[in-house]
């Protein structure tokens, strides 16, 4: 039974390791698909506990606190549009490290896709109701995932480190 299934992945993996990529990129559609007013509720959750913080709120009152509250929603917002991306950007390539790419072409082919999906994202949000594309989104989307790229790749690098040092350590 468990030779069916490795012979199953072997067959498959290329299609099994976009998998979770697919799904992300549905979950991303969802969110877009919210209307302007629901995803502000969202995103207003999050700024309500920010700001719930003890400290934060006591010495703001009036319009110094809603320009704060303005200023934690938009970094709320963009920052969600950041990190959406570089997980995007690292589900990319896991799926394109199946197809044996050079690490460079795989890097920047995830990176391309990633900010390719975000350019469709941004023209999907056209069609909602009081939602806008943003160029601006479309260039914090392919920045989270050049962020996401160099941070699996710094990473990467030093688990090489970490191997090679035991490696070379090992022979002496």
């Amino acid at each position: 039974m468990r030779e069916k299934i490795r012979a199953f992945y072997t067959a498959h993996r290329k299609l099994l390791s976009a998998v979770p990529a697919v799904l992300f990129m549905i979950v991303i559609f969802w969110f877009s698909s919210k209307t302007a007013e629901k995803s502000s509720e969202s995103s207003d959750r999050i700024v309500d506990v920010i700001l719930g913080v003890p400290g934060i709120t006591d010495q703001e009152s009036g319009e110094a606190f809603a320009q704060l509250r303005n200023l934690v929603s938009t970094i709320v917002r963009k920052g969600a549009h950041f990190a959406e991306y570089a997980v995007l950007c690292a589900l990319f390539m896991y799926w394109l490290c199946s197809f044996c790419l050079p690490y460079r072409r795989l890097c920047c082919t995830a990176v391309l896709l990633s900010a390719c999906y975000a350019a469709t994202d941004e023209f999907h949000q056209l069609f909602v109701e009081g939602r806008s594309g943003q160029v601006r989104d479309v260039l914090i989307d392919a920045s989270g995932a050049l962020a996401g790229m160099l941070a699996i790749s710094a990473v990467r690098a030093l688990l090489r480190r970490r191997r090679e040092g035991r490696t070379e350590g090992d022979r002496a």
